[in-house]
């Protein structure tokens, strides 16, 4: 597959990636996608059962003679502050993905990005310092509407850029070490740093054992 290089908004040059790229399939995505969403599930809802509730340890009055529902304990479900019955308690919803299924995910994702022309290689993306006033003056060269869900790949992790995008929710920073499926899946346009493209290249040709 060949894709091309702007350096701004001015084209530059083409790279070609493996073969890999022309092959890739819609199956896996939505599996990664749920297992993302399934581990940022906390999971600690909890309620106390009959056993957990504190007190109650008296039966409240005497079986016969009152006129009275019997009971034996205020711990119960039927009182107000007794257990609960059948509530939530604490359990771990996260999911497991193995490394080809997320490589053939990112894949996909970038594929589509591409067909919709809305992924842009660029030739390189630096920021001056970590205020977000610097961060949006590098990016407004690449991009015009800043009001987009915007995400940017770079090689390495780069802490001004990091800092720079805190203060915008719709814009994403992110390392080839450190990919994020979500952002990508909702973002509007996604720039990859031609050398980011080249690492991921051969990070998913070695996951999925394909010659370049």
């Amino acid at each position: 597959m060949k894709i091309e290089v702007y350096e701004g908004k001015t084209k530059t040059n083409e790279m070609k990636l493996s073969k890999l790229w022309d092959d890739v399939s819609e199956k896996v995505l939505h599996q990664v996608v749920v297992a993302r969403l399934a581990n940022d599930r906390q999971g600690n809802a909890s309620t106390k059962t009959k056993s957990e509730v504190r007190g109650g340890g008296r039966k409240p009055w005497k079986q016969k003679g009152l006129g009275r529902a019997r009971a034996g304990s205020t711990r119960s479900p039927l009182w107000r502050g007794g257990g609960v019955m059948f509530g939530p308690k604490p359990r771990d919803f996260s999911q497991n993905v193995n490394k080809k299924q997320k490589a053939k995910a990112y894949l996909y994702v970038f594929n589509k990005l591409n067909q919709a022309g809305n992924l842009t290689i660029i030739g390189s993306f630096k920021v001056e310092s970590h205020k977000t006033k610097a961060f949006m003056k590098s990016l407004s060269a690449l991009v015009e509407n800043l009001e987009q869900r915007i995400v940017v790949v770079v090689p390495e992790y780069d802490k001004n850029m990091v800092l720079g995008c805190q203060n915008l929710p719709k814009i994403k920073v992110m390392s080839v070490d450190n990919l994020d499926i979500l952002p990508l899946v909702y973002a509007a346009k996604v720039f990859v740093v031609e050398e980011a493209m080249k690492k991921l290249d051969e990070k998913f040709s070695n996951i999925l054992n394909v010659e370049k």
